[in-house]
């Protein structure tokens, strides 16, 4: 089997498997399009189709995520802050406000699609010592992504949100599913020893 990588643009990359496939006619020669992984910014949202695998890294951001099985799409935004500061007609996910009317839209959903919509929320991590509520974002985010959606009318299915660790969300358009990893670093006053 041969492997080739193509580059593709906004930080994606496919890869392309030849391989021969044996029928009783003799040998077929086929090519497979693996999965193209996508990276979703900070205030970015991307929409993916069937051969499309988003992710996300996120701190105290909120990753919304929605999966639509019927129709083969995905969207994934990855939301900065809670509120926008005032009505914006941007598609755009650097705020929750924004990014979920943002994500409906792109991904060509109405109303009567929203029961066939996976909704995942992960991040809104607490990243700083901080005991002001001000400087407490990743709840902020969290809380705003819960209300929006629920003013949407859409129902979250998985959700991991707040604690104090990083996550990364990956969504596969190809097979439906999702993956949350949270990111854990060593406790501070760990001993380590080299062999």
């Amino acid at each position: 089997m041969q492997t080739t990588t193509i580059n593709a643009s906004n930080n994606a990359a496919a890869t392309v498997n030849h391989w021969a496939a044996f029928d009783f006619g003799g040998a077929e020669e086929r090519t497979v399009v693996s999965t193209r992984s996508v990276q979703v910014g900070i205030g970015q949202l991307k929409i993916g189709g069937r051969t499309d695998q988003l992710q996300a890294l996120l701190g105290s951001c909120v990753g919304i995520a929605f999966i639509w099985k019927k129709r083969g799409r995905c969207g994934l935004a990855h939301c900065l802050l809670p509120e926008a500061p005032e009505a914006q007609a941007e598609l755009s996910a650097r705020y929750v406000s924004q990014a979920v009317p943002a994500l409906l839209l792109l991904i060509g959903a109405t109303e009567a699609d929203y029961p066939d919509i996976q909704v995942v929320l992960a991040g809104g991590a607490t990243m700083l010592n901080a005991r002001s509520s001000r400087l407490q974002i990743g709840q902020q985010n969290a809380d705003a992504a819960k209300r929006h959606l629920r003013k949407s009318g859409l129902n979250v299915q998985y959700c991991r949100i707040g604690g104090k660790c990083g996550r990364t969300l990956t969504v596969d358009c190809a097979t439906s599913s999702f993956i949350v990893n949270e990111i854990v670093t060593a406790q501070p006053n760990a001993a380590y020893a080299n062999a």
